[in-house]
C-alpha cells in the first residue's frame, strides 16, 4: 500500500488571521442597500402613475379643436400601427449640372395605411413613377446631399404623390416616404 502524504499544519501562533469586518460597516451596507430598493420601487410607482394618468386623461375642454386634434392623433397612430411597406424599384436620374455630371441612384419605400390603399398606389404607380422622375431629376446635388435635404425631398415626393392617390384622406394613405438607398455621383 502507498504511504499518504503527510501534511504539516503550522502552529496556531504563525496563522495570521485577517482582521473581524467592523459592524458598523455591515450596518452601512444593508441601509445603501435597503435605500436602493426603497428608491427603485419609488421611481417604478412614479413611472406606473404617470403612465396611468397620461391613457385616462380626457382632452382639455379647450372647446373642439382639442377632440379633434386628439382624434388626428388617433388615427394617425391607428394607421402607423396598420402599416404597409410598399418597395418601389430603384431610381436612376442625371441630377442638374453643378461643376459636372452627377447621378442619383436611390431606392424609395412608401410607407401606407393599408392593402387597400397599397392596391390604390400600385394601380396609379407609372403616373406616380414619371412624376418622381421629373422630381428627382430637377433637383442640384447640394440640394440633397444633406440629411435635411433628404427630409425635404422625402416631403416633396409625398406631396408629389399623394396627388395621384384618390382617397378621402390621402394625408392618412400614403403615411412617409423612406430612402433605403441613397448614392449621389
Amino acid at each position: 500500500m502507498a504511504k499518504a502524504a503527510q501534511v504539516e499544519i503550522p502552529p496556531a501562533s504563525e496563522v495570521v488571521q485577517a482582521p473581524p469586518v467592523p459592524k458598523a460597516g455591515r450596518h452601512k451596507l444593508i441601509l445603501i442597500g435597503a435605500a436602493v430598493v426603497i428608491l427603485l420601487g419609488a421611481a417604478a410607482g412614479a413611472a406606473w402613475h404617470f403612465a396611468q394618468s397620461d391613457e385616462a386623461e380626457p382632452p382639455v375642454a379647450k372647446g373642439k379643436s382639442a377632440v379633434k386634434g386628439k382624434d388626428k392623433e388617433k388615427e394617425a397612430e391607428k394607421a402607423r400601427k396598420s402599416s404597409v411597406f410598399m418597395t418601389l424599384d430603384t431610381f436612376i436620374v442625371n441630377l442638374q449640372e453643378e461643376g459636372g455630371e452627377h447621378f442619383l441612384q436611390t431606392s424609395i419605400v412608401f410607407e401606407v395605411a393599408d392593402e387597400k390603399t397599397a392596391d390604390l398606389i400600385k394601380a396609379q404607380m407609372p403616373v406616380i413613377r414619371s412624376k418622381m422622375l421629373l422630381l428627382l431629376s430637377s433637383k442640384r446635388p447640394s440640394e440633397i446631399k444633406t440629411p435635411e435635404g433628404k427630409e425635404k425631398l422625402a416631403a416633396e415626393i409625398v406631396t408629389e404623390a399623394r396627388k395621384n392617390v384618390n382617397v378621402k384622406s390621402p394625408e392618412l394613405a400614403l403615411v412617409n416616404v423612406l430612402f433605403n438607398a441613397f448614392v449621389i455621383q
